[in-house]
């Protein structure tokens, strides 16, 4: 039996879909899957979005210095015939695991985006460090396209790369939306003193990249054109005490911390649009699912996830990323046109409906078993 295992340093809640689909793929062609990870850092625990994995082995983690983290994996790691770890500068493992692919002696494979799309420095010397290592490993596993194509530039054989599409578990989302019955949206409602049909929602991770104090400022220009406007923001991180400073003195701004599953759902449920000025990343496939069309900006620092947004298809990109009254307009305009808002809803769905955790689970199993030649 050919041994597989994916080496990264959180478990993420929502990855563990697609982990649990992937063991069960590559089992059905005699292969053995693992996952090796560490506990959470302190961020991760304030964001409360971290799980165990009941299969997976967890190994400790050393701080070096440098800013660098070990993990203990070297040992299980040589005894599998194919590494997949994340592509990441600061992870001291990856390094031994490149010389040993570099010598033949274990084949590893990065997942990730190719490159660092939140530096400000992308000519700097971490992501020439990153371009560096990008070609020193025997497969990729790319996020997006945009992926492949940086990797290709760098020389990288496409024959060896697999775009698999990152996306969440939206056949889960879909099932607690069905579950979600009209008296109990009308009970969150009554819970959150929402009087009005007008609601945008921001999910996701609270943090500067995020843009909270742009939202608000956005939010405020929204609210004085649209008078029943509520916006409700549910997310962990370590600007929550900022963005509930900001509603203190706004009550029509809900702000509720992490949440997830059917809770995150209902609130996503309240809402006919999903407001994330800042950072985009996963968070547009869940808003897909709950048919919310994404506003945000060409804010320069997005993640490759930015890709599944279509501008004035299945949302919308404003052009200045500096400028609230853009963003607040853009937002106003699509709530005072329901018909349009209509159109864009039916495209997000339909967007979410092609990214699904089975289709990346598919293409990275499929991944798997070419570069293990089986």
């Amino acid at each position: 039996m050919k041994r597989v295992s994916y080496i990264f340093p959180t478990s993420h809640h929502y990855r563990l879909p697609f982990h649990e689909r992937l063991r069960e793929l590559l089992a059905a062609r005699g292969v053995d899957y693992t996952v090796i990870y560490c506990d959470p850092g302190e961020e991760n625990v304030k964001k409360r979005d971290t799980v165990d994995i009941a299969w997976g082995q967890k190994v400790s983690c050393s701080r070096l210095p440098g800013g660098l983290v070990y993990q203990h994996g070297l040992r299980a790691a040589l005894k599998c015939d194919l590494v997949i770890v994340q592509q990441e500068n600061n992870l001291a493992l990856n390094y031994l695991l490149n010389l040993a692919s570099m010598v033949g002696v274990r084949q590893v494979a990065y997942f990730g985006h190719g490159r660092n799309f939140q530096s400000r420095a992308p000519n700097g010397s971490a992501e020439r460090w990153k371009r560096f290592w990008a070609t020193k490993v025997d497969w990729w596993f790319g996020y997006t396209n945009e992926t492949r194509r940086h990797v290709e530039a760098l020389g990288f054989s496409s024959e060896r790369i697999t775009v698999f599409n990152n996306a969440v578990d939206t056949s889960g989302v879909r099932a607690l939306i069905n579950a979600v019955t009209p008296a109990r949206l009308v009970a969150r409602r009554n819970e959150l003193n929402i009087e009005g049909e007008h609601v945008g929602v921001f999910v996701g991770g609270l943090y500067a990249d995020k843009r909270l104090a742009f939202l608000v400022d956005a939010a405020d220009r929204i609210r004085a054109r649209v008078r029943d406007f509520t916006l409700i923001v549910a997310g962990g991180g370590d600007q929550l005490p900022l963005m509930e400073e900001l509603a203190a003195t706004r009550p029509w701004i809900k702000v509720l911390g992490p949440r997830f599953g059917a809770d995150k759902v209902e609130l996503m449920l309240l809402a006919q649009l999903f407001l994330m000025p800042g950072l985009v990343g996963l968070g547009v496939v869940d808003a897909g699912a709950a048919r919310l069309p994404t506003v945000t900006t060409a804010f320069p620092y997005h993640s490759p996830e930015i890709a599944y947004v279509e501008n004035d298809v299945n949302g919308v990109i404003v052009n200045d990323w500096e400028d609230p009254q853009a963003y607040a307009e853009a937002v106003i305009e699509l709530l005072k046109n329901p018909a349009r808002l209509a159109e864009m809803r039916a495209a997000a769905e339909r967007m979410a409906q092609d990214l699904t955790v089975e289709s990346m689970s598919d293409r990275f199993a499929e991944g798997v078993f070419q570069a293990l030649g089986v």
